[in-house]
Protein backbone atom coordinates (compact mmCIF):
# COMPACT_ATOMS: atom_id res chain seq x y z
CA UNK A 1 0.00 0.00 0.00
CA UNK A 2 3.06 1.75 0.70
CA UNK A 3 4.48 1.43 -2.23
CA UNK A 4 1.60 2.06 -4.06
CA UNK A 5 1.45 5.76 -2.67
CA UNK A 6 4.89 6.33 -3.30
CA UNK A 7 4.13 5.53 -6.61
CA UNK A 8 1.32 7.95 -6.86
CA UNK A 9 3.07 10.49 -5.26
CA UNK A 10 6.25 10.20 -7.82
CA UNK A 11 3.75 10.31 -10.64
CA UNK A 12 2.28 13.41 -9.16
CA UNK A 13 5.22 15.11 -8.82
CA UNK A 14 6.08 14.13 -12.64
CA UNK A 15 3.01 15.77 -13.73
CA UNK A 16 3.73 18.95 -11.65
CA UNK A 17 7.26 18.72 -12.88
CA UNK A 18 6.23 18.48 -16.27
CA UNK A 19 3.07 20.95 -16.22
CA UNK A 20 6.18 23.37 -14.68
CA UNK A 21 8.46 22.89 -18.15
CA UNK A 22 5.26 22.96 -19.93
CA UNK A 23 4.57 26.22 -18.28
CA UNK A 24 8.25 27.28 -18.63
CA UNK A 25 8.50 26.42 -21.95
CA UNK A 26 5.46 28.11 -23.08
CA UNK A 27 6.61 31.25 -21.08
CA UNK A 28 9.95 31.48 -22.15
CA UNK A 29 8.79 30.66 -26.26
CA UNK A 30 6.21 34.00 -25.92
CA UNK A 31 9.17 35.42 -23.99
CA UNK A 32 11.74 35.10 -26.76
CA UNK A 33 8.89 35.93 -29.09
CA UNK A 34 8.08 38.86 -27.50
CA UNK A 35 12.20 39.81 -27.41
CA UNK A 36 11.89 39.32 -30.65
CA UNK A 37 9.62 41.17 -31.74
CA UNK A 38 11.05 44.26 -29.11
CA UNK A 39 14.29 43.54 -30.91
CA UNK A 40 12.43 44.24 -34.24
CA UNK A 41 10.08 47.00 -32.74
CA UNK A 42 13.32 48.54 -31.51
CA UNK A 43 15.15 48.45 -34.86
CA UNK A 44 11.76 50.00 -36.57
CA UNK A 45 11.75 52.74 -33.82
CA UNK A 46 15.37 53.42 -34.83
CA UNK A 47 14.87 53.60 -38.46
CA UNK A 48 11.68 55.45 -37.59
CA UNK A 49 13.62 58.05 -35.53
CA UNK A 50 16.71 58.18 -38.02
CA UNK A 51 14.30 59.03 -40.84
CA UNK A 52 11.88 61.81 -38.42
CA UNK A 53 15.81 63.02 -37.65
CA UNK A 54 16.71 63.29 -41.06
CA UNK A 55 13.08 64.98 -42.28
CA UNK A 56 13.59 67.62 -39.29
CA UNK A 57 17.29 68.24 -41.00
CA UNK A 58 15.83 68.30 -44.46
CA UNK A 59 13.13 70.58 -43.20
CA UNK A 60 15.71 72.57 -41.31
CA UNK A 61 17.37 72.88 -44.60
CA UNK A 62 14.48 73.58 -46.43
CA UNK A 63 13.59 76.42 -43.89
CA UNK A 64 17.09 78.02 -44.78
CA UNK A 65 16.65 78.06 -48.19
CA UNK A 66 13.15 79.26 -48.44
CA UNK A 67 14.10 82.17 -46.42
CA UNK A 68 17.23 82.21 -48.60
CA UNK A 69 14.96 82.84 -51.63
CA UNK A 70 12.42 84.85 -50.35
CA UNK A 71 15.19 87.29 -49.51
CA UNK A 72 16.30 87.10 -53.21
CA UNK A 73 12.61 87.44 -53.86
CA UNK A 74 12.68 90.41 -52.08
CA UNK A 75 15.32 91.59 -53.24
CA UNK A 76 14.41 91.30 -57.30
CA UNK A 77 10.80 92.69 -56.07
CA UNK A 78 12.56 95.55 -54.91
CA UNK A 79 14.93 96.10 -58.04
CA UNK A 80 12.91 98.72 -59.95
CA UNK A 81 11.97 100.74 -57.23
CA UNK A 82 15.79 100.77 -56.66
CA UNK A 83 16.36 101.64 -60.16
CA UNK A 84 14.17 104.60 -59.62
CA UNK A 85 15.67 106.16 -57.59
CA UNK A 86 19.17 105.51 -58.67
CA UNK A 87 18.07 107.43 -61.92
CA UNK A 88 16.29 110.30 -59.76
CA UNK A 89 19.90 110.46 -58.13
CA UNK A 90 21.48 110.34 -60.80
CA UNK A 91 18.95 113.14 -62.83
CA UNK A 92 19.30 115.60 -59.60
CA UNK A 93 23.17 115.75 -60.54
CA UNK A 94 22.41 116.27 -64.10
CA UNK A 95 20.21 119.43 -62.91
CA UNK A 96 23.02 120.81 -61.21
CA UNK A 97 25.75 120.28 -64.32
CA UNK A 98 23.08 121.59 -66.42
CA UNK A 99 22.36 124.65 -63.82
CA UNK A 100 25.85 125.36 -63.92
CA UNK A 101 25.83 125.89 -67.58
CA UNK A 102 23.03 127.87 -67.34
CA UNK A 103 24.70 130.72 -64.52
CA UNK A 104 27.96 130.15 -66.42
CA UNK A 105 29.87 128.39 -63.97
CA UNK A 106 30.78 125.71 -65.86
CA UNK A 107 33.95 124.83 -67.92
CA UNK A 108 31.66 122.64 -70.50
CA UNK A 109 28.76 122.32 -72.51
CA UNK A 110 25.84 119.69 -72.59
CA UNK A 111 24.61 118.13 -75.43
CA UNK A 112 21.14 115.61 -75.41
CA UNK A 113 21.55 112.99 -77.82
CA UNK A 114 17.76 111.61 -79.05
CA UNK A 115 16.55 109.16 -80.91
CA UNK A 116 13.01 109.21 -82.86
CA UNK A 117 10.50 106.34 -84.00
CA UNK A 118 11.96 103.21 -82.13
CA UNK A 119 12.74 100.81 -81.28
CA UNK A 120 13.65 98.81 -84.70
CA UNK A 121 14.71 95.57 -85.26
CA UNK A 122 18.29 95.04 -86.16
CA UNK A 123 18.92 98.71 -85.72
CA UNK A 124 18.35 100.15 -82.16
CA UNK A 125 20.74 97.72 -81.02
CA UNK A 126 23.65 98.94 -83.36
CA UNK A 127 23.11 102.64 -81.91
CA UNK A 128 22.74 101.19 -78.33
CA UNK A 129 26.33 99.93 -79.03
CA UNK A 130 28.06 103.43 -79.94
CA UNK A 131 26.43 104.80 -77.12
CA UNK A 132 28.09 102.13 -75.18
CA UNK A 133 31.46 102.41 -76.59
CA UNK A 134 31.38 106.17 -75.96
CA UNK A 135 29.63 105.82 -72.32
CA UNK A 136 26.80 108.10 -73.19
CA UNK A 137 23.46 108.13 -72.13
CA UNK A 138 20.92 109.54 -74.64
CA UNK A 139 16.75 110.10 -74.56
CA UNK A 140 15.06 107.27 -76.86
CA UNK A 141 11.82 108.77 -78.00
CA UNK A 142 9.71 105.60 -78.70
CA UNK A 143 6.35 104.64 -79.89
CA UNK A 144 4.38 101.74 -79.91
CA UNK A 145 5.25 98.50 -81.91
CA UNK A 146 3.58 95.51 -81.59
CA UNK A 147 5.37 91.95 -81.64
CA UNK A 148 7.17 89.80 -79.56
CA UNK A 149 10.39 91.03 -81.42
CA UNK A 150 10.19 94.34 -80.62
CA UNK A 151 9.79 93.54 -76.32
CA UNK A 152 13.21 92.49 -75.71
CA UNK A 153 14.71 96.27 -77.48
CA UNK A 154 12.35 98.31 -75.12
CA UNK A 155 14.17 96.47 -72.62
CA UNK A 156 17.65 96.84 -73.82
CA UNK A 157 17.27 100.60 -73.84
CA UNK A 158 15.80 100.99 -70.50
CA UNK A 159 17.87 98.93 -69.21
CA UNK A 160 20.99 100.53 -70.42
CA UNK A 161 19.80 103.69 -68.35
CA UNK A 162 18.50 105.69 -71.50
CA UNK A 163 15.58 108.25 -70.96
CA UNK A 164 12.39 106.18 -72.52
CA UNK A 165 9.94 109.38 -73.93
CA UNK A 166 6.70 109.63 -75.32
CA UNK A 167 6.53 109.41 -79.15
CA UNK A 168 2.28 108.88 -79.32
CA UNK A 169 1.32 105.25 -79.55
CA UNK A 170 1.21 105.42 -84.00
CA UNK A 171 3.13 108.66 -85.31
CA UNK A 172 0.06 108.67 -87.08
CA UNK A 173 0.54 112.43 -88.69
CA UNK A 174 -1.78 112.92 -91.43
CA UNK A 175 -5.09 112.25 -90.82
CA UNK A 176 -5.31 111.39 -87.25
CA UNK A 177 -2.87 113.00 -84.70
CA UNK A 178 -3.37 116.74 -85.78
CA UNK A 179 -6.79 116.53 -86.45
CA UNK A 180 -7.70 117.55 -83.08
CA UNK A 181 -6.89 117.48 -79.54
CA UNK A 182 -8.17 114.58 -78.38
CA UNK A 183 -6.83 112.49 -81.24
CA UNK A 184 -3.34 113.48 -79.88
CA UNK A 185 -3.39 113.58 -76.29
CA UNK A 186 -5.69 110.40 -76.68
CA UNK A 187 -2.78 108.99 -78.50
CA UNK A 188 0.08 110.07 -76.17
CA UNK A 189 -1.97 108.81 -72.90
CA UNK A 190 -2.28 105.06 -75.05
CA UNK A 191 1.27 104.84 -75.91
CA UNK A 192 1.59 105.99 -72.29
CA UNK A 193 -0.21 102.61 -71.10
CA UNK A 194 1.81 100.53 -73.39
CA UNK A 195 4.96 101.48 -72.42
CA UNK A 196 4.11 101.47 -68.63
CA UNK A 197 2.80 97.27 -69.33
CA UNK A 198 6.27 97.37 -70.81
CA UNK A 199 8.41 98.72 -69.01
CA UNK A 200 6.96 99.54 -65.31
CA UNK A 201 7.76 103.06 -65.64
CA UNK A 202 5.95 106.36 -66.32
CA UNK A 203 6.82 108.47 -69.10
CA UNK A 204 6.85 112.64 -68.61
CA UNK A 205 8.42 114.31 -71.60
CA UNK A 206 7.55 113.47 -75.10
CA UNK A 207 8.05 114.92 -78.53
CA UNK A 208 5.54 115.95 -81.29
CA UNK A 209 5.85 113.73 -84.30
CA UNK A 210 7.47 116.64 -86.83
CA UNK A 211 8.15 118.98 -83.93
CA UNK A 212 5.96 121.39 -82.20
CA UNK A 213 4.93 123.32 -85.21
CA UNK A 214 3.71 120.50 -86.99
CA UNK A 215 0.90 120.90 -84.46
CA UNK A 216 -0.29 124.29 -85.72
CA UNK A 217 -3.28 126.06 -84.07
CA UNK A 218 -3.64 123.02 -82.12
CA UNK A 219 -0.52 123.49 -79.91
CA UNK A 220 -1.85 125.55 -77.12
CA UNK A 221 -4.83 123.05 -76.43
CA UNK A 222 -2.48 120.06 -76.89
CA UNK A 223 0.28 121.72 -74.15
CA UNK A 224 -2.19 122.70 -71.71
CA UNK A 225 -3.62 118.78 -71.78
CA UNK A 226 -0.18 117.63 -72.06
CA UNK A 227 0.56 120.25 -68.90
CA UNK A 228 -2.62 118.43 -66.94
CA UNK A 229 -1.11 114.78 -67.60
CA UNK A 230 2.49 115.65 -66.23
CA UNK A 231 4.36 116.09 -69.91
CA UNK A 232 6.80 118.16 -71.04
CA UNK A 233 8.00 118.37 -74.51
CA UNK A 234 11.14 119.15 -76.28
CA UNK A 235 12.18 119.93 -79.99
CA UNK A 236 16.09 119.86 -81.13
CA UNK A 237 18.43 122.70 -82.14
CA UNK A 238 20.61 120.11 -84.51
CA UNK A 239 19.53 117.30 -86.39
CA UNK A 240 21.00 115.07 -89.34
CA UNK A 241 17.90 115.21 -91.47
CA UNK A 242 17.38 111.54 -91.37
CA UNK A 243 13.49 112.64 -90.58
CA UNK A 244 12.62 114.50 -93.57
CA UNK A 245 15.10 112.86 -96.48
CA UNK A 246 18.11 110.18 -96.94
CA UNK A 247 20.88 112.26 -96.84
CA UNK A 248 25.00 110.64 -97.35
CA UNK A 249 27.05 110.44 -94.22
CA UNK A 250 28.98 113.36 -95.03
CA UNK A 251 25.74 115.46 -95.43
CA UNK A 252 24.16 114.16 -92.24
CA UNK A 253 27.65 115.34 -90.26
CA UNK A 254 27.22 118.40 -91.87
CA UNK A 255 23.88 118.77 -91.20
CA UNK A 256 24.49 118.52 -87.40
CA UNK A 257 27.31 120.22 -87.36
CA UNK A 258 26.18 123.56 -89.00
CA UNK A 259 23.56 124.39 -86.97
CA UNK A 260 24.87 122.97 -83.62
CA UNK A 261 26.24 126.15 -82.71
CA UNK A 262 22.66 128.04 -82.75
CA UNK A 263 20.97 126.76 -79.76
CA UNK A 264 23.79 127.83 -77.20
CA UNK A 265 25.43 125.45 -74.44
CA UNK A 266 22.67 123.22 -74.61
CA UNK A 267 22.12 121.51 -77.45
CA UNK A 268 19.33 118.48 -78.13
CA UNK A 269 20.67 116.77 -81.54
CA UNK A 270 17.60 114.56 -83.10
CA UNK A 271 18.18 111.26 -85.19
CA UNK A 272 16.27 108.44 -85.91
CA UNK A 273 17.44 105.01 -85.13
CA UNK A 274 16.56 103.79 -88.38
CA UNK A 275 18.75 105.16 -90.72
CA UNK A 276 21.61 103.44 -91.28
CA UNK A 277 23.68 106.77 -92.58
CA UNK A 278 22.78 108.72 -89.16
CA UNK A 279 24.47 105.42 -87.59
CA UNK A 280 27.32 105.69 -89.12
CA UNK A 281 27.36 109.84 -88.77
CA UNK A 282 26.89 109.03 -84.76
CA UNK A 283 30.57 108.52 -83.20
CA UNK A 284 32.12 111.70 -86.03
CA UNK A 285 29.07 113.62 -84.31
CA UNK A 286 30.11 112.82 -80.98
CA UNK A 287 33.40 113.24 -81.30
CA UNK A 288 32.85 116.58 -82.30
CA UNK A 289 30.70 117.70 -79.94
CA UNK A 290 33.13 116.11 -77.63
CA UNK A 291 35.99 118.43 -78.99
CA UNK A 292 34.11 121.41 -78.69
CA UNK A 293 33.58 120.74 -74.85
CA UNK A 294 30.46 118.74 -74.43
CA UNK A 295 29.71 116.54 -72.42
CA UNK A 296 26.16 114.37 -72.70
CA UNK A 297 23.61 113.75 -71.06
CA UNK A 298 19.73 112.19 -71.39
CA UNK A 299 16.94 114.27 -70.82
CA UNK A 300 15.20 114.60 -67.76
CA UNK A 301 11.68 116.40 -66.62
CA UNK A 302 13.28 119.41 -64.71
CA UNK A 303 15.95 119.86 -67.74
CA UNK A 304 15.40 123.59 -68.70
CA UNK A 305 15.18 122.49 -72.12
CA UNK A 306 11.57 120.72 -71.33
CA UNK A 307 8.74 123.05 -72.28
CA UNK A 308 6.41 122.15 -69.44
Amino acid sequence: MAGKNRTTSLIVELVVIAAIVAGFMYVGSDYLRMNKENSELNANIDSLQQEINRMREEEEMSAAAIVEKEGKLAEMQSLPERITAQREEYYAVCKQLEDRVLEGTANYKIAYMTFDDGPYVGMTEKYLQVLEDYGILATFFEIAREGEEYDPIYHKVYEAGHTIANHTYGHQMKGYLYESVDNFVNDIIKNREFIQEKLGITTNIMRFPGGAGSAGSLKPGIVEKLRELGYGYVDWTAATGDGIGVYSVEDSIENVLHTYNWGGDLQVVLMHDYSPNSLEALPVVLDAFKEQGYIFLPLFYESSVIIK
